[in-house]
């Protein structure tokens, strides 16, 4: 982002959790938790993978913005999701990951 201080540095992401407020967070795990390094934030940066059996059958996402680099809010300048349906993945084209990733 433009001012270093309010980029998110954690970020908490929760699959099909809908009406998932402030208050809930803490009382509910996350499906992945990112630690976004500067790098990570630079518009030229390599997608970062997520954990492929926790993001499957996904209806909604919420994103917890946790930390930032010690602004007093949190800015992002955008978010790029990549997915595709489940009708056009081939599952026989994964092998397992021994990083589980």
């Amino acid at each position: 982002g433009q001012v270093p201080e309010c980029n998110p540095t954690v970020v908490k992401v929760y699959v099909n959790r809908e009406n998932l407020g402030f208050e809930d967070i803490e009382d509910v795990d996350p499906t992945q938790v990112f630690e976004l390094t500067a790098e990570d934030l630079r518009e030229s940066s390599e997608p970062i993978p997520t954990k492929y059996v926790k993001f499957q059958r996904v209806q909604g996402l919420t994103f917890f913005i946790e930390e930032n680099n010690g602004g007093e809010v949190s800015a992002l300048g955008s978010l790029k999701l990549m997915g595709r349906p489940v009708a056009t993945t081939n599952m026989s084209e994964f092998k397992k990951n021994p990083d589980g990733m």
